[in-house]
């Protein structure tokens, strides 16, 4: 049996790019064996997201540095921690080449795997094995030179990239030449057995609480809403570092009462909102593939987002979610559809249809071509 080893950061947050590994590990585990190679974690780690037993995982650093946005610390003037923030960073870089470099040094496996940029920079540099390489891209680029450039150079050595979009393909296919481009979507993990009956007027979002989700628009489309129909309630679900300043927001415009923050919650808990949930709303700003609008989907929920995120664009074509084109444009839509569900019942009946290229067998298959290649 063939090995597959997947490189990731960590599995502890539930966010897209750990449910898309853990997922991803979980189909392999049936026809290969698998390695996951954590950057950061332990052993005793709660992961995010339950793995099978037969997936291997090996953690190379126990702590995962604190986040410092230097976007914070220019806009807050404190331009003395600019210094010491770029020698820590600088810093763990060095000790990150160092433990990839050892552990690269060991690696025995057919296939490598990697989510992020920094990744396969590492493995171009330190890996001197035959595996084929394959890497993934989970961010919509927005045009952002210094971002496309960065990915671009690091697949050097690399046989493919994996997109979950067509218009991601038709960005990359001819910039990376020799590297191969191939779309696979994005995997569900299952599909519930049953669906919301969309009967309230409750709407959900769910995602980290970061700049690129962008819930200050959400929480405004929100007070929009309010004012057209108080019984519509708002839940988000999520945490991140925004996560004070979007509670701030709330109290600020006296939404407390039809807007709920939960935390961070296990998938089993998030299944409940789901079932009582009429829409799931995304405001995000930037998003390669949403798997939380799949995930809504497979509960019955139809989904709309701002047609600005590359990936919404993609998973709510055909009938099977709405687009809209601007925050006022939103507003009216949700109170629209909540009060008139006919539109959100057919768009229900659309979505098992829609579902099938995301189910695992079906994913299972387009990868196992791709690690032919």
């Amino acid at each position: 049996m063939k090995k597959i080893t997947i490189v990731t950061m960590q599995l502890k947050t539930p966010g897209g790019i750990e449910r898309f590994v853990s997922t991803l590990a979980k189909i392999f585990s049936k026809d290969f064996h698998v390695e996951i190679i954590v950057n950061y974690g332990k052993p005793t780690d709660k992961l995010a997201f339950p793995l099978p037993a037969n997936v291997k995982l090996t953690f190379l650093s126990p702590h995962q540095p604190k986040e410092v946005s230097m976007r914070q610390i220019i806009t807050k003037f404190k331009w003395h921690k600019i210094p010491p923030e770029l020698q820590r960073r600088h810093k763990i870089r060095t000790e990150q080449n160092k433990v990839f470099n050892n552990y690269l040094k060991t690696l025995d496996t057919n296939y490598i795997i990697t989510d992020r940029a920094i990744y396969n920079s590492l493995i171009s540099k330190y890996y001197t094995g035959h595996a084929q390489k394959i890497a993934t891209d989970h961010n919509f680029h927005q045009n952002d030179h210094k971002y496309i450039n960065e990915l671009i150079n690091s697949l050097k050595g690399f046989d493919s990239l994996v997109v979950a979009t067509k218009e991601l393909k038709d960005f990359y296919q001819n910039k990376i030449k020799p590297t191969k481009c191939h779309l696979i979507p994005n995997p569900l993990a299952d599909i519930p057995s049953h669906k919301s009956d969309l009967s309230n007027k409750n709407i959900l979002s769910v995602g980290r609480l970061v700049p690129e989700k962008d819930y200050p628009t959400l929480i405004k489309i929100m007070e929009k809403i309010h004012q057209k129909d108080p019984s519509i309630h708002l839940t988000i679900i999520g945490d991140g570092p925004e996560k004070q300043s979007i509670k701030q927001l709330i109290e600020s415009k006296k939404l407390d009462l039809c807007i709920t923050m939960t935390g961070s919650l296990s998938s089993k808990e998030i299944a409940s909102y789901y079932y009582n949930s009429s829409l799931f709303v995304m405001t995000s700003i930037t998003e390669a593939f949403g798997l939380v609008l799949t995930e809504a989907m497979s509960y019955g929920v139809p989904c709309i987002a701002l047609d600005r995120a590359s990936g919404a664009r993609a998973q709510l074509s055909n009938n099977v979610g709405f687009l809209v084109s601007n925050p006022e444009n939103m507003s009216n839509e949700i109170v629209n559809l909540l009060n008139d569900k006919t539109r959100l019942k057919k768009c229900q009946e659309n979505l098992p249809s829609a579902l099938k290229q995301y189910l695992p067998d079906n994913v299972l298959k387009d990868w196992t071509k791709t690690l032919k290649k």
